[in-house]
């Protein structure tokens, strides 16, 4: 009896004309989604699911041509045999029977799919300028989630670098207007009991001045 993942998956992927995956298909979508609970699965995983795979067909099928293209070049060459070109024909062709070519839209599907799946939205232009530093080739599709995923990681390292830069330069701002406001308080307090002192100083010479005018006062006054 199928899961829940496996039906609903396969309902939606029925619904926009993709048909022809097998269980195993079903289940490398579940571990690239990460839903380890197959029987309830979330609206996320299932949509991811349904790309995921969509992709994957996509990429089946670039193969496939990649390989009736390649069929057909070496029978063109048996019916006029030329070792030379042959030679260069099977060094070119070889590492591609094991390869997955990717559209640009797949590279953005998958790179939508895969920051739902880490926990945040990109935004459109996100999306492309993460897209487009994604290679077209790959050996697999495992290797073609995990560089999407590895360039998403990338790119939020880099925002979260600029956000700490930014961090520290503020901060380093903050320390020295604080330490410019901190010297310009103490030298008006410098400044400030500096000028009392004077002050200070004026009015007990006043006072020594008025004393000493009294007391001549007083004993001129008294004949002294």
């Amino acid at each position: 009896m199928s899961d829940k993942f496996t039906n609903n998956v396969r309902a939606r992927l029925y619904k926009q004309g993709y048909q022809g995956f097998t269980k195993d298909d079903y289940t490398s979508a579940a571990i690239a989604v990460e839903c380890d609970d197959l029987d309830n699965p979330t609206k996320e995983q299932l949509s991811q699911a349904v790309d995921y795979l969509k992709v994957k067909s996509t990429s089946q099928l670039s193969v496939v041509d990649e390989l009736v293209e390649e069929t057909f070049l070496v029978g063109s060459e048996n019916a006029q045999p030329d070792p030379e070109l042959d030679n260069i024909q099977l060094t070119i062709a070889s590492p591609e029977i094991n390869s997955i070519t990717v559209t640009s839209d797949d590279k953005r599907q998958i790179v939508t799919a895969q920051s739902s799946a880490l926990g945040f939205e990109l935004t459109e232009q996100e999306t492309l300028s993460i897209a487009e530093n994604v290679d077209d080739t790959f050996t697999d599709y495992s290797q073609f989630i995990s560089t999407v995923t590895a360039a998403i990681k990338n790119y939020v390292d880099q925002k979260f670098d600029v956000i700490e830069q930014s961090f520290e330069t503020n901060a380093q701002d903050l320390r020295e207007h604080v330490t410019n406001r901190a010297s310009r308080l103490n030298q008006k307090v410098n400044n400030f009991s500096g000028d009392i002192k004077a002050d200070m100083g004026v009015i007990r010479q006043n006072i020594k001045s008025t004393q000493f005018s009294i007391l001549a006062r007083l004993n001129a006054a008294l004949g002294r």
